[in-house]
């Protein structure tokens, strides 16, 4: 199972990312000033889940999460291929990990829990509704707060679930 890592900063340059000779490129380099970590980059690529498809730009606060089993090269600053991006104006915590039946993560460090008024929103990856229990897949949840006991429990304001090829 994947390992994910949020991290929180903000841009401070974005540039192409090249991946060949040709001197075009479909990927990005972001430069973020990493509240914990210092100085790093993120690797934008046409894979990387970008919520509400955001254009990014120096100045910006963001949520990066990358897989920390993925290999790295060894360069400074360090850099890491993103899995999800997404703007964080408004201070969002973030969490990537896959959530079984009982919405607890693989872990079992979260409990989800999720209000049955509708509060909580919860989409696919391609922004439609999704309209059953989000259990059993791997979800990208924003919340602002969380329990201080184990396991802590998060009441998320939304919930982006990535379902699997055969679903």
């Amino acid at each position: 199972m994947a390992n994910y890592l949020s991290v929180y900063g903000i841009i401070s340059s974005v540039s192409p990312f090249y991946t060949s000779v040709s001197g075009s490129s479909c990927s990005l380099l972001l430069s973020v000033n990493a509240q914990n970590l210092g100085q790093i980059n993120f690797v934008v690529t046409p894979q990387t889940f970008v919520l509400e498809q955001h254009t990014f730009r120096p100045g910006e606060r963001i949520i990066g999460v990358y897989d920390t089993d993925v290999p790295v090269p060894l360069i400074y600053p360090p850099q890491y291929l993103a899995v999800v991006m997404a703007q964080n104006s408004d201070g969002y915590e973030a969490a990537l990990d896959y959530f079984d039946e009982d919405l607890s993560n693989a872990a079992q460090t979260i409990k989800l829990n999720i209000p049955a008024d509708g509060s909580t929103q919860v989409v696919l990856a391609n922004g439609q509704n999704y309209l059953f229990s989000p259990g059993e897949h791997y979800l990208f949840i924003l919340y602002m707060s969380a329990s201080d006991h184990i396991p802590a429990e998060i009441t998320p304001s939304k919930i982006i679930v990535f379902c699997s090829d055969n679903e």
